[in-house]
């Protein structure tokens, strides 16, 4: 007996105080509907109607009776006739002709308090004493709860269809499975600050992986160059040599200037590096410019219009998709991130905060951004340098010639010609500083004054060497090397001039400047433009989903605020001890037969937080395409609504079915603890609840004056057990184990009312259990235990009629089952 109760829905209807509604209404659909919408459903099967009603009230109610089962949604009707009989003497139960087979089936509680007895006992074995009345309502929600579970209803009047005018007494041993209501919303808001509230080593990002690293800027895209985009063809690349030829062709001028010839020329020997310094100077102008137009025409801040990119055509720079950057792509990977966190519960703070970050990293600064960085690099002064060079100066390093200046005098000195040899050298010396300088009036003074006292030095010391005698063929050599020396010293006059211009006209800085220059270019190729588009959009979805996530914790916040706020006075009132099986706090009124049991363990606090992440995932599911697919309409999603909607339709599948039954929204329902496990029940508690020695403890739900109304014969009663399905494994080992441990091999039970009524529940291989009666395996995980239907002997149930006598209606009750449902005496 294995089914869901995703959508059969059993419709309770109080007719005392519901009277008006049900006559009262066209039809009934409004108030099926009506219960639709109390249990969060769309669509349900509402064939199904439990009917609470009081003994005094029910033979007048045959109008109401007759209207729910003949309506064409309902197929079976349970109804709850509660109360004593009318009058002390009264030993008849007086029914409305409908409430009979096979639509109806009535379930007479006498007394909610009962009384312990079991079938087969002429006495009662125990009088229970509660606070409560004979016919409180209170004390009938638990067996109201549990008939409202699809399987336990169906199968109740499935037995009851078994009785004599299914009519019975219901004897009840109910475990519940609920935690403290204290307790349980302490774990609820822990899940809750669990989800809401950032870590403390929160960091403002990480690496995505895969493409989304590429838009974020962690790494380059794989297989993708500057040269697939900027080919060598390309106008800006063409630019790009063209202005390192053109310095290339004044460095060689400089270092051709830098040689003898330089020296020797006739004329102005540095006219052909200035012509070659100017057209550098236009070509690198040219360069930055195309590249500044560039970056202006697409800036690609907002992604790449069609005039940007009809600009980049024109240059001949090519824009190739990078792989995994398409927005649908992109879109599906952000999606795929954050739906890992929210599984690996990781808090909404920290995924607002990853998201925002990626955000930030990937939106397009735009290359419009760059202008500023391109002057920078190459300055309009640079290039004014270039074009207009300011003359060659002599140098500021005067050792090396002074040195050679002075080899020269010394060795003219020594020298057959002496004196006038020395002269000779001074003249020459002069007329390299000269043509180095450009002209006498612009050798530098300590230039000149170094040569001069290097001139006189040497002079005095080769003419007083020369005194001393040397050898007549020496002379000439010794002339030849000192005319040697001092072009040398000219020489190297001319050479330091030439560095100290290389320098002044900023050739290097230019060069420099050319490929910083370069690098930019590839920057903006690889960083605006290639991945202008991919990275708008990206940041945009990114905000987006942080938006939407941020909604979600916002709203959650707020519901636990609201949750401690409503927790607060259960909190700071004492628990109450007043020796009742039920816990403080515990839902419907307590009595002998009802038992809540339950802690909030590590289990259910981690079931709790896995079922507040799933809802965020269930919140933002019918959102992601639709952001994805136009990031700017996420500020008009009602995400706060939804979120609010479905944590009230969640706390609301908590209180009415417990916490074993996954939300629909659980991502991992095949995982999810049992029970037992999640609420901390000894499952030996219930299977000694179904053994045979412990069914005798259900109490009956009658008083002892009523028990003379009740077939007390063995093997007359009904039973069935009903547990959990979540629990069904684990059930029958701890069941098996408690027979083997109690039951010798030999026994085989103690009497008809023990043995199972059929073998349906072996069929699912299920053990043979001896003893244990029919098991209903339930979708709803709050209730396991025992009910026994116990029927009224011969002659305790009468049919009644409107209009008619009640003796005369009494007289035959076989004829009044003869009639169809709905038809009138």
């Amino acid at each position: 007996m294995i089914g869901s109760t995703d959508d059969r829905l059993v419709v309770c209807i109080d007719l005392r105080h519901e009277l008006d509604k049900v006559m009262g209404s066209p039809t009934l659909d409004e108030r099926f509907r009506y219960a639709m919408r109390e249990a969060h459903v769309r669509s349900a099967d509402v064939s199904r109607v439990l009917v609470i009603d009081t003994v005094a009230e029910l033979p007048t109610h045959h109008a109401a009776y007759e209207r729910l089962c003949s309506d064409p949604l309902v197929s079976n009707l349970l109804c709850l006739a509660v109360g004593p009989l009318p009058g002390p003497d009264e030993r008849v139960l007086s029914l409305p002709a409908q409430l009979r087979p096979p639509v109806a089936a009535t379930l007479w509680i006498g007394d909610v308090r009962g009384i312990g007895w079991r079938p087969g006992q002429a006495r009662s074995l125990a009088l229970t004493d509660t606070d409560i009345a004979a016919d409180d309502s209170t004390g009938l929600e638990p067996l109201i709860d549990l008939l409202r579970v699809a399987e336990v209803f169906d199968e109740a009047v499935a037995a009851l269809s078994e009785l004599p005018s299914a009519v019975a007494s219901p004897s009840l041993r109910l475990l519940v499975h609920e935690v403290a209501e204290q307790d349980l919303m302490r774990a609820q808001l822990q899940a809750l600050d669990a989800c809401v509230s950032p870590p403390d080593d929160l960091r403002a990002g990480r690496a995505p992986g895969g493409a989304l690293d590429v838009l974020a800027g962690y790494v380059q895209a794989e297989d993708l160059s500057v040269e697939d985009c900027l080919p060598e063809s390309s106008l800006l690349r063409q630019a790009h040599w063209r202005s390192i030829g053109r310095l290339s062709e004044a460095n060689d001028r400089l270092d051709a200037l830098a040689g003898w010839r330089g020296l020797l020329m006739v004329g102005e020997p540095a006219g052909d590096v200035v012509q070659a310094a100017r057209e550098a100077s236009h070509a690198l102008a040219d360069y930055r410019d195309a590249i500044e137009q560039t970056f202006e025409w697409a800036d690609g801040r907002a992604g790449l219009n069609a005039d940007g990119r009809d600009h980049l055509a024109q240059m001949g720079i090519q824009l190739p998709l990078v792989p995994g950057t398409r927005p649908e792509e992109v879109g599906g990977e952000l999606r795929r991130q954050v739906v890992q966190q929210l599984r690996r519960r990781r808090p909404l703070p920290e995924i607002v905060s990853w998201l925002r970050d990626f955000a930030a990293r990937t939106v397009p600064t735009g290359s419009a951004a760059q202008l500023d960085r391109l002057h920078r690099i190459c300055p309009d002064d640079l290039l004014d340098t270039l074009r207009e060079p300011p003359p060659p100066s002599i140098g500021t390093d005067p050792v090396p010639p002074a040195l050679w200046a002075a080899a020269a005098a010394l060795l003219a000195g020594l020298s057959p010609v002496g004196v006038w040899g020395v002269l000779v050298v001074l003249v020459l010396l002069g007329a390299g500083a000269a043509r180095t300088a450009g002209s006498p009036g612009r050798v530098p003074p300590a230039t000149a004054g170094a040569l001069a006292v290097s001139w006189l030095v040497g002079g005095a010391a080769g003419l007083g060497l020369r005194s001393v005698g040397m050898p007549v063929w020496t002379g000439t050599p010794l002339l030849v090397l000192a005319l040697l020396a001092a072009a040398l010293s000219a020489r190297s006059l001319w050479v330091a001039a030439v560095r100290q211009w290389r320098s002044d006209t900023g050739l290097a800085e230019a060069g420099e400047a050319v490929e910083r220059l370069g690098e930019v270019l590839d920057q903006g190729v690889l960083q605006h433009w290639l991945l202008a588009d991919a990275r708008a959009g990206a940041s945009d979805q990114a905000k987006a989903l942080a938006h939407l996530v941020q909604s979600v914790c916002d709203t959650l916040a707020e519901f636990a605020e609201q949750l401690s706020r409503r927790a607060r006075p259960a909190w700071d009132s004492p628990p109450r001890d007043d020796g009742r099986t039920g816990p403080a706090g515990g839902r419907g009124g307590s009595t002998f037969a009802v038992e809540y049991v339950g802690q909030a363990g590590q289990a259910l606090k981690t079931t709790l937080a896995g079922d507040v992440a799933d809802l965020v995932a269930e919140v933002l599911a019918p959102y992601w395409e639709v952001v994805l697919r136009d990031p700017s309409s996420a500020a008009a999603l009602p995400v706060a609504s939804r979120t609010d909607g479905l944590m009230h339709e969640y706390m609301q599948q908590l209180g009415k079915m417990g916490t074993t039954p996954p939300p629909p929204f659980a991502s991992a329902s095949a995982g999810r603890p049992d029970p037992a496990t999640l609420v901390g029940v000894d499952l030996r508690r219930i299977v000694d609840v179904l053994l045979p020695d412990s069914r005798n403890d259900a109490l009956q739900l009658c008083s002892p004056d009523q028990l003379r109304m009740l077939d007390r014969a063995p093997g007359s009663a009904r039973s069935f057990g009903f547990v959990p399905h979540a629990m069904q494994g684990a059930f029958w080992k701890a069941a098996v184990g408690s027979a083997g441990s109690e039951k010798g091999p030999d026994d085989q039970g103690n009497g008809a009312d023990d043995a199972p009524r059929n073998n349906r529940w072996a069929a699912h291989g299920s053990p043979d259990v001896v003893g244990m009666p029919e098991i209903v395996w339930t979708a709803s995980g709050r209730f396991a235990g025992l009910l026994r239907l116990v029927p009224l002997s011969a002659g305790a149930v009468r049919s009644v009629w409107p209009d008619a006598d009640v003796d005369d209606a009494s007289s035959d009750d076989s004829s009044s089952a003869s009639r169809a449902p709905g038809e009138t005496g």
